[in-house]
């Protein structure tokens, strides 16, 4: 009380965890179900990344011990830096900087409402906080998150100056360590970004290598976490076909077949493989013939097991003959920039 005799009213007390708290209509953020009550990142509006490295370790691995998938996809915008480069010497009333702050806040708009018209239970998209977007969902089908994917792509595209290249993979709950000791969840999550990210640069520095656009979409799939793991394909996406071009990280078969590099991709239904068209980081194009492997395409490559930690990928499908004596993808355009049919 005061000295009048009056109850002064009670001064709030100090939250350590006010910091955290939204200051804003947390309905603008992308999320659903997972990372709830989490920051905004200025610039993008998109979940911060410190609230989505916290709160999502406990959410992916919790979805994979109910027998559930998790697909996590990075995307990362091409030639920003040489966009913002250009706008400075070029428009005298925009700096550069602002110029690339104002190609992420459009991003992080176009993303926002893409996220909200996807039917996933669960799922959020963040940033690391530069020119990134992280989307992470629980889903049952992988074709559909590489089509939902696909349509973020070519959204940003149509809205955006420049392109934004994607990788992803699918998880379950194979995929998990056997042994749960210390931070498991947090290594486990790590090593998942870690997978897609290091897809996501090794495919940019090919496109980067021979010319190429950007806007792909790189699938690749998280080591299993020992050999004696049984593994089911659920995980996985079919071959392309049509006109479809798939682009992906392979890596050495290693003791399960010598000579072989297992695709992100499950096996061809002919007993006999399908043949594709293989670009690989140099630019060279092979036929190849994709075959089986307990379950899992691959094909064969002779120095697989003698200096390839893993190769990004190019993958056309090669059709019979038509009418007209012309092969049906020569009509093709390897590494274009959207995608079509199924997926």
């Amino acid at each position: 009380m005061d000295p009048t005799g009056k109850r002064r009213p009670e001064r709030p007390i100090y939250d350590a965890r006010a910091s955290a708290l939204p200051l804003f209509d947390p309905a603008r953020l992308p999320l659903r179900q997972w990372c709830a009550s989490s920051r905004e990142d200025a610039v993008t509006g998109l979940v911060a990344f410190p609230d989505f490295h916290r709160r999502m370790p406990g959410h992916v691995t919790a979805a994979l011990r109910g027998d559930g998938l998790v697909g996590l996809a990075i995307g990362d915008v091409d030639g920003l830096k040489s966009y913002v480069e250009q706008v400075n010497a070029t428009d005298s009333a925009c700096y550069g900087h602002l110029a690339g702050n104002k190609v992420m806040t459009h991003l992080g708009t176009v993303t926002r409402k893409w996220f909200h018209e996807q039917l996933w239970g669960s799922g959020c998209v963040a940033t690391f906080g530069g020119d990134e977007v992280i989307v992470a969902a629980a889903l049952d089908d992988p074709v559909l998150f590489y089509r939902s994917i696909a349509d973020l792509r070519d959204r940003l595209a149509d809205a955006l100056p420049v392109h934004v290249s994607f990788a992803l993979a699918v998880v379950a709950a194979e995929h998990l360590p056997s042994e749960h000791s210390g931070e498991w969840q947090c290594l486990f999550m790590d090593r998942l970004l870690a997978t897609v990210d290091r897809c996501l640069f090794l495919h940019k520095a090919a496109r980067l290598a021979c010319g190429g656009e950007g806007g792909t979409i790189a699938v690749t799939q998280l080591p299993l976490p020992s050999p004696t793991t049984t593994f089911q394909d659920r995980t996985l996406l079919p071959l392309p076909s049509g006109a479809e071009t798939l682009h992906v990280l392979a890596r050495p078969a290693g003791r399960r077949a010598p000579g072989m590099l297992i695709l992100p991709c499950s096996a061809p239904a002919a007993p006999d493989g399908m043949r594709l068209r293989v670009t690989y980081p140099d630019g060279t194009v092979r036929t190849a013939v994709a075959v089986s492997v307990h379950g899992q395409a691959a094909v064969r490559h002779a120095t697989a097991e003698t200096w390839v930690p893993s190769l990004p990928l190019t993958l056309v499908p090669i059709h019979e003959e038509s009418g007209q004596g012309m092969n049906d993808d020569l009509h093709i355009g390897i590494g274009v920039h959207r995608s079509s049919g199924r997926w």
